[in-house]
């Protein structure tokens, strides 16, 4: 009977492992390792983040994200920019 118990709480064990294993695999990001491709945006007089964030984002992409993106990109504290600053932007 102890031999029985042991030997389903192996396998139960194994079981949860293998489940561990395939919930990290499939709850990983799938754009995680994908390099975001950008191109250089010199901001002029009057532009905002995010009308450039707008302007350079693909269709679908809300402009919130967009402009979290480009804050990133650039190491942004706030949503102040100058004209003349040189920001990534992601290529659309």
């Amino acid at each position: 009977m102890h031999r029985q118990t042991l030997q389903l709480s192996v396998r139960l064990l194994v079981i949860l492992l293998a489940l561990a294993l395939v919930f990290l695999f499939v709850n990983r990001p799938a754009d995680a390792d994908v390099p975001v491709q950008t191109i250089e945006h010199v901001v002029s007089a009057g532009e905002t983040l995010w009308g450039i964030a707008s302007q350079n984002s693909s269709g679908g992409i809300d402009p919130r994200d967009a402009v979290a993106v480009i804050q990133d990109l650039n190491s942004l504290d706030s949503g102040m920019i100058h004209p003349g600053q040189v920001l990534l932007v992601p290529k659309s």
